[in-house]
C-alpha cells in the first residue's frame, strides 16, 4: 500500500517522505473454507524463491442474494524475463475467478499496492477480496488476534481479480544467475533481494517496475487464455502512479489496451507532494483535508461537514485555497486577513501559520490541532488519533502508529488465509511492506530531463489519448494527508483534456483516509461506484 514508512521532517516541507506508495445487490461471500484442493503446493526450493511448480488452486463459492456462485482461486507465480532467455523474478499473484455467463468474457483486474515495496495484501484482505480482515466501522484497528471474514463488498461480484505483488514484496523474489558457480554448465540460480550496498535489483525502479509488471501482465493473458477480457488496472498509493504508468506502455509495447483504471490515493505527481518555502501546489493541495480533518474533531467552526458527502463541505475551502491562499503564498505576503481565514479553516493558531509563512507541513499540522489534549494525528488517516508520546516535539517523527496498527493484522491474516483458505504451502517470509525496496529505489530512471519530479500524469493523458474509450476513476479519501485529494482534482484541471474525454476521468472523494476503505462508509460507497463503473463496459 500504500504506503510511508519512515517519515523525515523539514520545517519548510510537506514533513514526509511519501510513500510514494486498489449489479448485484446485497452480495455475501461463502465461507471460502476449500471445497477442493485441486493440486497440493510444494515446498520452497532450495534456493529461496518460489518453485514456479508451486501453484495451488481451490475451489469456493460467491453467494449473490439467493444465489451461489462457483469461483476458483489460484495462489501460483509466474517468472518474469530480463532478456528473451533470461528470468529477472517471479510475482506471486492470487487470482479470483469466476465463470462468465451470457457468453462474454468476465472483466479481468489486475490489483496493485504501492510504497513502492508493499504487497498487494491491503486492498486484497482491506477491500476487494471475497475475505477481508475485520476493522471497525470507524476505520480503528480491533484487539489481535486478526478475525477474517466474509466481505460482502468484493469485487467479485462484478469482475476477476489478480492480485499481485511486485519483486521484492509478498512472496516475490528477484531471480538472478551466479556466473561464479557453475552446475552441468548451467549457471546456478539464485535468489534475494539487494540493499544500498548491493547491485540495484533489476525490477526496483520507475521505469524497471513497469516493465517487469507488463511482462508479468502479459505472461498471465498468455496464460490463462484471458487475451479477449476487458483489462481492467487498480493501483493504490504508488500503485496508482504504476497503474497510470502502466496504462500507457501496455498499449505502446504490449498491444494491450485497458478498459478502465481506478486510482486509489494515488501519487500522479511528487512535484504535488513535496515542496519547499517556494513551492505553492502541495500547500495548496492539503488545505482542503486540512480543513477535513479540523472539522472533524471539531477545531474548526466554519465547516459543517458531512461524512455522506465530504466534499460538499468543503466547497469553500476550495475556492478558497486556489484563491486568496494561492495569492498570498504566490506573493509571499503574511498579510492578516488571509492568515486569520486560514487558521480560522483548519483550526491552528494564527501564531504558527506566521512561523511557517503560511505553509504549515503536515507532520507539524499532525502534532499541532490537538496539542493541548496531548493527542496526534495519523498522516495516513488524520481522523485517527493517539495519545502523544513525545508532547514537547513539534514535529511528528518516526513511523506512523496506524499503518503500524494495520501492519500487525494484516499480516497474521494473510499468513493464515493463504494456508488455511487457499491451501498454499511455502516457507519463504511474506513481506507485507519491504523498505528494502523503497531504500533501493530508482526513482531517475522515471525522470524525464535531467532535473524535477517524477510523475505519470503525462502517460496516463497519453493512454487516454491513444484509447479514448478507456475511462479512469481516482478515489480519494477526504483525510489524507499523504495524497491530499484536491491534488488530484488540480492535475485532472491541468491535463487539459480534449472536451470529447474530459467525461473519462472522474475523481471521487469518500469519508476516510489515505486507506478510505477501512472506514465502513467509505467500503460501501467505494463497492457502489466501482459497480456503476464496471457496469458502463462497452
Amino acid at each position: 500500500m500504500q504506503v510511508i514508512r519512515k517519515f523525515v521532517q523539514n520545517p519548510r516541507m510537506i514533513g514526509t517522505l511519501v510513500t510514494i506508495w486498489l449489479c448485484l445487490p446485497q452480495v455475501t461471500i461463502g465461507t471460502g473454507v476449500p471445497e477442493k484442493a485441486q493440486v497440493q503446493a510444494k515446498p520452497v526450493n532450495e534456493l529461496g524463491a518460489l518453485d514456479p511448480s508451486n501453484r495451488s488452486i481451490t475451489s469456493h463459492t460467491f453467494q449473490a442474494g439467493d444465489v451461489k456462485f462457483n469461483y476458483k482461486a489460484t495462489a501460483a507465480s509466474i517468472t518474469v524475463y530480463d532478456k528473451p532467455s533470461k528470468p529477472m523474478g517471479q510475482i506471486f499473484y492470487i487470482a479470483y475467478a469466476m465463470e462468465p455467463q451470457g457468453g462474454r468474457p468476465r472483466p479481468l483486474t489486475f490489483v496493485f499496492n504501492g510504497g513502492p515495496g508493499a504487497a498487494s495484501a491491503y486492498l486484497h484482505l482491506g477491500a476487494l477480496g471475497p475475505q477481508r480482515v475485520m476493522f471497525n466501522a470507524d476505520g480503528t484497528v480491533p484487539p489481535m488476534p486478526a478475525e477474517v471474514v466474509d466481505n460482502p463488498k468484493s469485487w467479485l461480484a462484478f469482475t476477476d481479480l489478480v492480485f499481485v505483488d511486485p519483486v521484492g514484496t509478498g512472496y516475490s523474489r528477484e531471480l538472478r544467475y551466479d556466473k561464479s558457480s557453475k552446475t552441468d554448465g548451467k549457471d546456478r540460480r539464485e535468489s534475494q533481494y539487494s540493499g544500498n550496498t548491493s547491485p540495484r535489483v533489476k525490477a526496483w525502479g520507475i521505469e524497471e517496475d513497469t516493465v517487469s509488471l507488463s511482462r508479468f501482465i502479459r505472461a498471465y493473458l498468455t496464460e490463462e487464455n484471458r487475451w479477449l477480457s476487458p483489462v481492467y488496472l487498480v493501483g493504490e498509493s504508488y500503485g496508482g502512479f504504476r497503474v497510470a504508468r502502466l496504462s500507457k506502455r501496455l498499449q505502446s509495447e504490449f498491444g494491450i489496451a485497458p478498459t478502465g483504471l481506478i486510482l486509489i490515493s494515488p501519487a500522479l505527481d511528487f512535484s504535488f507532494i513535496w515542496g519547499n518555502e517556494r513551492s505553492l501546489w502541495p500547500w495548496v493541495s492539503l488545505l482542503p483535508s486540512y480543513a477535513a480533518v479540523a472539522a472533524v474533531h471539531e477545531r474548526s467552526n466554519e465547516i459543517t461537514y458531512r461524512a455522506d458527502n465530504p466534499r460538499s463541505s468543503l466547497t469553500e475551502v476550495e475556492r478558497v485555497a486556489l484563491t486568496d491562499y494561492l495569492g498570498g503564498l504566490a506573493a509571499g505576503s503574511l498579510e492578516q486577513e488571509w492568515l486569520e481565514q486560514i487558521s480560522k479553516l483548519i483550526g491552528l493558531n494564527k501564531d504558527i501559520l506566521l512561523r511557517e509563512m503560511g505553509r504549515v507541513p503536515s507532520a507539524r499540522f499532525a502534532k499541532a490541532l490537538l496539542a493541548n489534549q496531548r493527542r496526534v494525528l495519523s498522516l495516513y488517516d488524520g481522523s485517527m488519533t493517539l495519545v502523544d508520546p513525545e508532547p514537547a516535539k513539534s514535529l511528528l517523527i518516526g513511523s506512523d502508529f496506524y499503518l503500524q496498527r494495520l501492519n500487525a493484522p494484516l499480516t497474521a491474516a494473510f499468513n493464515y488465509y493463504v494456508r488455511d483458505r487457499l491451501n498454499f504451502k511455502t516457507d519463504i517470509p511474506f513481506l507485507l511492506l519491504n523498505e528494502e525496496v523503497y531504500q533501493s529505489w530508482n526513482w531517475r530512471s522515471g525522470i524525464r530531463g535531467q532535473q524535477g519530479f517524477a510523475e505519470a500524469l503525462s502517460d496516463l493523458k497519453k493512454a487516454m489519448s491513444l484509447n479514448p474509450a478507456m475511462r479512469t476513476q481516482i478515489m480519494h479519501g477526504v483525510f489524507d494527508l499523504i495524497t491530499p485529494y484536491y491534488a488530484s482534482e488540480i492535475m485532472i484541471k491541468h491535463m487539459a483534456l480534449d472536451p470529447r474525454m474530459s467525461n473519462n476521468i472522474q475523481l471521487k472523494v469518500y469519508h476516510g483516509g489515505h486507506m478510505p476503505y477501512l472506514h465502513q462508509k467509505a467500503l460501501d460507497s467505494m463497492f457502489e461506484d466501482a459497480l456503476q463503473f464496471y457496469k458502463l463496459i462497452p
